[in-house]
């Protein structure tokens, strides 16, 4: 039994949990492509984007998720291969390589519509993806999650396709409502107040991001800090973090993002 449970501390430490749910979607008529991602893990700014995102601007984008690859060879193998335009399914037969397959979940969405995921056999109940098409426009995305709520991600996916607006206020929209019913389902409202005090608004999720991306933006480094048309991210409060939430923002990630988000788009429309 003892060699049982260090053997499971042992393969935890080799392969943290990164419990997310994600929408990654791309519009065809604008070439633009968009990810969206929260989490019960409360990491730095940029963190979660750095973990899971996958962006090559005119071309596709990416969830990477569940068990984190810290090697970052699967982000780089998605990155490679989307932009020379190789479909989204043979992509998967290629990460199956990875000695952790099954501990880890994909979705991939390219220019051309084209989808595909793969959610690991051992990941925790409720582990899924929903690809789909918004009937009568270019706009194609998948949702996924991992330890989510029951019913969450198809829900969530819902609320994407009777969304209107942009591709990112789907985004958002289906954000929400993955918020709204359950998120992820290892974390709450904490029991004291934090500092500064916040209201908790019923969170699902330690941190979230939303990025968007033009056909004409340039990649950066890595597979998701290019120059993007938008990218906000949204920690707990800590020191040291500027994407920390704020007076007049909330510990639900969710809603801070929101909050961002609104702002974001009304600066934008102004300009």
């Amino acid at each position: 039994m003892r060699t049982a449970l260090l053997i499971a501390a042992l393969l935890c430490l080799a392969s943290p949990g990164f419990a997310t749910w994600s929408v990654i979607a791309i519009d065809q008529k604008t070439g633009q492509v968009a990810i969206a991602s929260a989490s019960c893990v409360d990491d730095i700014d940029d963190g979660m984007r750095d973990a899971i995102a996958v962006v090559v601007p005119g071309k596709g984008v990416a969830a990477c998720q569940a068990a984190v690859d810290r090697t970052h060879q699967n982000h780089a193998l998605v990155f490679q291969e989307m932009q020379k335009g190789t479909d989204p399914h043979r992509i998967i037969e290629m990460l199956s390589a990875d000695p952790q397959f099954q501990s880890r979940q994909f979705g991939i969405v390219d220019i051309e519509g084209r989808a595909a995921g793969h959610s690991g056999l051992l990941n925790s109940f409720e582990t899924l993806f929903v690809p789909g098409h918004v009937p009568d426009t270019g706009v194609y995305y998948q949702v996924l999650g991992n330890t989510i709520r029951s019913g969450a991600i198809r829900k969530g996916a819902q609320a994407f396709v009777e969304a209107s607006g942009s591709l990112t206020d789907r985004v958002m929209a289906a954000m929400e409502s993955i918020d709204a019913n359950g998120g992820d389902v290892r974390c709450s409202c904490p029991p004291a107040e934090s500092k500064p005090a916040l209201p908790c608004d019923n969170k699902h999720a330690h941190a979230a991001y939303i990025l968007l991306a033009n056909p004409a933006d340039s990649s950066g480094s890595a597979e998701s800090n290019g120059k993007y048309a938008m990218y906000i991210g949204v920690t707990q409060p800590a020191p040291g973090r500027a994407q920390g939430a704020k007076p007049g923002e909330s510990l639900n990630p969710i809603k801070t993002l929101r909050i961002r988000y609104d702002a974001w788009r009304k600066n934008a429309l102004a300009n």
